[in-house]
């Protein structure tokens, strides 16, 4: 989402869902992929923020997304030592079993008319505390902004997870939901406009529904579907200071990152580098906001397995 005025409009979701079952669900964890040690391309050039302004933005978005295009620069190697990323967002059933499990709070979006329940979809209308209290739960964390950014471009620096070039059938974006290309600003608004005024119906996919939009390992929907929350606070100029090994973000701040754009978004916004941003408690009730987690290790792997998979 590219900003408040957009992410209030897109609360208007319309369509019946199967709903998460009344009946307890195991904890089970989400299964992982391992995104080896070394470095990384994070960040984005001068030509790929370009490519973003040039999509023909008018209006209060304009002046948001200038900043946040701004300051999801400049290229720079960043280092990490290996971790594992669940393979997929959080589902709303995976979610169930937490809620049954701890008694935490439901997601606004199962009830009501948008019922976004649907057992296979990632959970939505989460706060960055919800995705952080499911993630301890499972034995997991969420990821930094540079883990999730290499998970999704790999070593090479590329613009999707699956290359460079835009291919609409690899993702959930605007232009997968609306059926056809929407190529500028104007087409994708009046897409908006109509979608919101219920002329369309659109909702998050089925995790896994784009294996075609698998990043280099193997983690699926790192563009679209659902914005993404990650562990970092957010600072405009982090990354002039940033330490080149393992960065965490800013020790303190007002609001999280954001990462990988949602079902909503056109096809300039869903790129591995773009870095969104909001204040956790306010930001709780937008139906294209999910999570995914991270760990050192997947939780009940043995040492002895670890290890191997470090070598």
């Amino acid at each position: 989402m590219v900003g408040r005025r957009l992410g209030r409009m897109l609360a208007v979701v319309l369509g019946t869902a199967l709903g998460v079952g009344a009946t307890a669900v195991a904890a089970e964890s989400t299964p992982m992929v391992h995104i080896p040690a070394g470095e990384f391309v994070m960040g984005a050039s001068p030509e790929e923020q370009q490519r973003v302004l040039d999509f023909g933005w008018q209006g209060p978005v304009q002046n948001r997304l200038r900043f946040v295009v701004q300051h999801s620069g400049p290229r720079h190697r960043v280092y990490l030592d290996a971790f594992y990323l669940d393979r997929h967002e959080a589902t709303n059933r995976a979610y169930q079993g937490f809620v049954q499990a701890t008694g935490h709070r439901r997601p606004h979006f199962w009830q009501g008319p948008w019922q976004l329940s649907e057992p296979e979809q990632p959970v939505v209308g989460v706060s960055w505390y919800d995705a952080r209290a499911f993630c301890d739960w499972q034995g997991k964390r969420l990821p930094t902004e540079a883990e999730w950014e290499k998970a999704a471009r790999g070593a090479d620096g590329r613009r999707y997870p699956w290359g460079d070039e835009w291919d609409a059938g690899r993702l959930h974006s605007a232009d997968a939901v609306a059926v056809r290309p929407l190529p500028s600003f104007g087409v994708w608004s009046a897409w908006q406009r109509a979608m919101t005024a219920g002329v369309g119906v659109a909702r998050p996919a089925a995790v896994g529904s784009y294996p075609g939009g698998a990043s280099p390992y193997a983690a699926l929907d790192m563009a679209g579907n659902v914005w993404e929350w990650v562990a970092d606070w957010y600072a405009p100029d982090y990354y002039a200071s940033a330490p080149p090994r393992n960065p965490t973000g800013p020790q303190h701040g007002g609001p999280k990152v954001l990462r990988g754009g949602g079902w909503d978004v056109p096809r300039v916004i869903a790129v591995t580098w773009l870095r969104d941003h909001f204040i956790p408690p306010e930001f709780t009730r937008s139906p294209v906001t999910g999570f995914r987690c991270a760990a050192i290790r997947p939780p009940g792997m043995r040492p002895a397995a670890y290890r191997g998979a470090e070598q």
